[in-house]
């Protein structure tokens, strides 16, 4: 007569583990498999010419990471040409120079278009100047040429609450603007003449990078918006038409099949913001978007 086995408790754990232990290797295998096929297409596709594609959106600020794939752009002997995507209401003057230059300097070795989409105001049209060709909507909204600062005279409500500020520097426009300190004559004086020296260097590189004339030039430096049609006629822009258009523009300059691989560099860029966390910042930086400090080249309603 034969006995049936029991199965004790730590036969069943040995078998659970066991098992878990061997999923575990085959997804590793699996994993490994994936990552060595995904180097080896990389490898292959980095040794192909392409078009590379980002996409300026949202307020411009420290944006670290168009800065760093320019360089590394100017540094691929296999890029033949560059689409900027433009979808902003612009930003901080220097971060929206810094893409500028660094556009510029690239289109000296490959040729760049510029597509504006919804938006492309004041930063982001200073974006879009360092483009060989720009192309814009007839519904999208440019121009806004210009700099400004803001600030808050809040001392009479200070006072009204009985708070006096206390404030010791060392000279009378150190600090210019404070919000806790009465703005007089000479200190307006003053930041418009900085603010003027800002917006003759805007000018400026307006009147450089486009075939205006002058009367253009007084027309737009007052910090109005146009339509995509009447940049098109003050030639603040060379065509109005779609994405394709550009590319299809951008793939002739360069002198490339048209099936030539398109390189989103945004994509990858998000993949990495999402590792690092980034979206949190994006979000805070979405809400605090009306609270910048400093020299500003940005069109918005409301502020």
């Amino acid at each position: 007569m034969i006995k049936s086995q029991k199965m004790k408790p730590n036969d069943f754990l040995d078998q659970f583990y066991s098992r878990r232990k061997s999923l575990v290797k085959r997804l590793l295998i699996a994993a490994i498999a994936i990552l060595i096929i995904v180097t080896v297409s990389l490898q292959f596709q980095s040794k192909e010419i392409f078009i590379a594609k980002i996409t300026v959106e949202g307020i411009i600020k420290d944006r670290d990471d168009i800065l760093e794939q320019l360089e590394n752009l100017n540094n691929d002997q296999n890029v033949k040409g560059l689409i900027t995507i433009i979808n902003s209401p612009g930003g901080t003057y220097v971060s929206s120079k810094e893409i500028h230059e660094s556009i510029k300097n690239l289109s000296k070795k490959i040729p760049t278009v510029a597509y504006m989409r919804e938006m492309a105001t004041s930063g982001g049209y200073l974006v879009s100047l360092s483009s060989d060709r720009i192309y814009g909507n007839e519904g999208t909204i440019t121009g806004s040429v210009g700099v400004i600062l803001q600030t808050a005279d809040i001392s009479q409500f200070l006072s009204k609450l009985g708070i006096n500020p206390v404030i010791i520097k060392s000279g009378d426009l150190k600090a210019v603007p404070n919000p806790v300190e009465k703005i007089d004559e000479k200190k307006l004086n003053y930041l418009q003449d900085v603010i003027q020296k800002m917006q003759l260097e805007f000018l400026s590189l307006v009147k450089k990078s486009r075939d205006i004339s002058n009367s253009t030039i007084d027309l737009v430096s007052d910090g109005r918006i146009v339509t995509g049609k009447q940049a098109k006629d003050l030639k603040l822009i060379d065509a109005v038409g779609t994405e394709n258009d550009a590319m299809l523009w951008l793939k002739q300059e360069a002198g490339v099949d048209d099936d030539v691989r398109v390189k989103d560099l945004s994509i990858q860029s998000d993949i990495t913001k999402v590792l690092n966390l980034g979206f949190l910042k994006k979000k805070i930086n979405y809400l605090n978007q009306n609270f910048y400090n400093g020299f500003v080249a940005i069109w918005m309603p409301g502020i």
